[in-house]
């Protein structure tokens, strides 16, 4: 069974621009930490996601694909 893993993706909300993976890790605060550091860097809660996926390639990807699929 594949072990959880927390990705930050981002959009920087220009037209047809795709949520873009930032970050990710087994640890749900290490990558917290990175999405406050993001938000003291400017970025908005609306342009950050963190996403629970499995730790396979392939589904931290299918994820991604899911949120850009209306974009």
């Amino acid at each position: 069974m594949a072990r959880k893993y927390f990705t930050l993706v981002s959009i920087d909300g220009s037209p047809n621009c795709p949520w873009a993976i930032e970050f990710g890790d087994y640890d749900h605060d290490t990558v917290w930490d990175e999405y406050l550091d993001m938000r003291d860097r400017g970025w908005k809660r609306s342009e950050l996601k963190i996403l629970t996926t499995g730790d396979k390639q392939a589904d931290i990807d299918a994820a991604v694909a899911l949120l850009n699929k209306d974009i």
